[in-house]
């Protein structure tokens, strides 16, 4: 049976994740760039932010913001529609539409639009759409049948928190680090921060919407953001200025800045010290693949996750700190298959 998703009232952040069936690298740089261009397609569409992401060759990881959902009126429909379909697509729709108006046949019209807004905001609407629409495009371009993805995505509820979001934001930019596929995250092409850095609007939009919302809960400039940003996937994640440290224009008086001198990360040195039980830097722990960011259930501060563990169970509290993650506070909760319980893995680094 599946397990159902947790879910935020109202506005929440999750990391996503989705795998290609059978583990397959179908994923070339020309798919990637299709999928990029979907993947932002669908969140206008949606009215899902997306805040950074990766494409990887066989999986793709999203930070992403859901908000409360409003009214979407009929010209913001058509808006929305011709960014997802296109104007072809959406043009024929609309002839549609007006034949069936001639008809006398408005509830069908009526019974449309109602479909097309049930698909925004919401998480597993926005999901659905993006691997959907990139299903039908590759099956076209292959003379592939059925769908090319594993399963279902899996998600994470993220605690809105200055903490939590630049960790796991951190986390999702990094992965190409930790594929060996680059050294340098800013040099990834299919990810928030390496689109960011190129000049990429929507990812620049997303990244200063990612910081602003945790670092000073409002807009930032761009410099400002990508500073914060860089500073926390060199292991360094400050709590955010205050109203009263800020001067007139917005900026923080005092920002930390990324090391001269770059840390160095040696994974067989790592791996040997955890074996010994050593606790890792932040640093370092971005440099691992951590289960906690993908496998839980939610991930945040100790009274976030338990907020989320109580409303599955009220008889024991079982959320815990993130084993190697002591330095920034992070609790996680997993719920067990066919009980209504939350556990913990055993082993936080894979």
């Amino acid at each position: 049976m599946r397990m159902k998703r947790m879910l935020a009232q109202g506005e929440g952040c999750y990391h996503v994740i989705s795998r290609i069936a059978g583990q397959q690298f179908l994923m070339n740089a020309g798919e990637k760039d299709l999928l990029m261009r979907l993947m932002f397609a669908a969140a206008v569409f949606s009215g899902v932010e997306i805040m950074t992401f990766a494409l990887m060759d066989n999986h793709f990881h999203l930070l992403v913001k859901v908000p409360k959902a409003h009214e979407v009126d009929d010209a913001e429909l058509l808006e929305k529609m011709r960014v997802l379909y296109g104007d072809k697509k959406t043009d024929r729709t609309l002839e549609d539409w007006e034949t069936w108006e001639r008809k006398g046949l408005l509830f069908k019209v009526e019974d449309a639009k109602a479909a097309l807004r049930r698909r925004m905001f919401d998480l597993s609407q926005f999901c659905k759409t993006l691997k959907e629409t990139y299903t039908m495009s590759y099956n076209h371009r292959h003379e592939h049948v059925g769908t090319i993805w594993g399963s279902r995505f899996k998600s994470v509820l993220l605690s809105a928190d200055y903490q939590t979001l630049m960790t796991v934001g951190s986390y999702i930019d990094l992965n190409p680090v930790r594929a060996g596929v680059v050294e340098n995250p800013a040099e990834y092409r299919w990810s928030g921060y390496g689109t960011a850095i190129r000049g990429k609007a929507l990812s620049r939009n997303g990244l200063c919407a990612m910081v602003a919302a945790a670092y000073v809960k409002r807009e930032i400039p761009l410099e400002t953001a990508l500073q914060a940003y860089e500073s926390a996937m060199e292991g360094f994640i400050e709590q955010p200025p205050t109203e009263e440290s800020e001067d007139k224009e917005g900026v923080a008086h005092e920002q930390r800045k990324p090391p001269v001198e770059r840390p160095t990360f040696v994974r067989e040195k790592v791996e040997a010290e955890l074996r010994e039980g050593a606790k890792l830097s932040l640093f370092e722990l971005l440099r691992c693949k951590v289960r906690y960011f993908s496998h839980g259930l939610a991930v945040g501060p100790a009274a976030f996750v338990r907020e989320v563990v109580g409303a599955l169970t009220s008889s024991k509290d079982t959320s815990r700190r993130c084993a190697c993650c002591d330095d920034i506070g992070l609790y996680t909760a997993r719920r067990l298959r066919g009980e209504n319980k939350v556990s913990v893995p055993r082993s936080s680094v894979a």
